[in-house]
């Protein structure tokens, strides 16, 4: 899309806040954004071979953020992916250097039931403002219940081998995924980037289930 058109759309159709939506071409309107917490919640997860996974996410998943995500998931809402990009874009640790972003998938299945892949939707938008490559490294090679409806204590067993890489070698990437919950499609998918030659893996998400007390 030439910069001209962008521009052209985007005064047609000015970027609106995801909670209340007043113009806000950074995702929140200034009344909004106050709601925030004042950083990125922040956690690391730990991979088997001892690894860390630090995982940055804006918004915690509740209220009206939750109610976005869910939109965007689950009614067709594919445009809440832009100020939602744009929040997790900011997010980012301004010191943090990458080769590219890529993503966690749905399986062909799931996307073509969907219509779209959330994921892939935030790390366009992610890429774009970053100016970083969006990489298309992963698939989902097979089908897995669907982890909100499953135990913490299941969710490890029930994506392990759901994934698959092309060749990562050397690359430091950016992962995506819309939320963070026990964090085991994340180590999942981050263990497969590592195994297909990945030399560091960061983990960036719109939303974090735990809320900002993992700040």
């Amino acid at each position: 899309m030439s910069s001209f058109l962008s521009r052209f759309l985007q005064a047609l159709f000015p970027p609106k806040c995801l909670v209340c939506g007043r113009p806000a071409p950074e995702g929140l309107c200034p009344a909004c954004r106050k709601q925030l917490p004042p950083e990125p919640l922040c956690r690391t997860l730990t991979l088997p071979d001892g690894n860390n996974l630090p995982v940055r996410c804006p918004l915690p998943y509740e209220g009206p953020y939750r109610e976005a995500l869910h939109r965007l998931k689950f009614q067709g809402r594919r445009a809440l992916a832009q100020p939602l990009g744009t929040l997790m874009a900011r997010a980012v640790s301004s010191g943090a250097a990458y080769d590219g972003v890529t993503y966690v998938p749905l399986s062909e299945k799931s996307r073509r039931a969907r219509g779209y892949d959330q994921s892939r939707l935030l790390a366009d938008r992610v890429g774009a403002l970053l100016q970083l490559p969006v990489l298309e490294l992963l698939s989902k090679v097979r089908e897995t219940d669907v982890q909100h409806q499953l135990p913490g204590s299941q969710r490890m067993e029930n994506v392990r081998g759901a994934y698959q890489a092309k060749n990562a070698a050397g690359l430091r990437l950016l992962l995506i995924d819309d939320i963070v919950t026990t964090g085991a499609t994340l180590l999942t998918c981050a263990q497969t980037l590592y195994g297909a030659g990945a030399a560091a893996v960061d983990g960036l998400c719109a939303a974090d289930t735990a809320g900002p007390e993992r700040t």
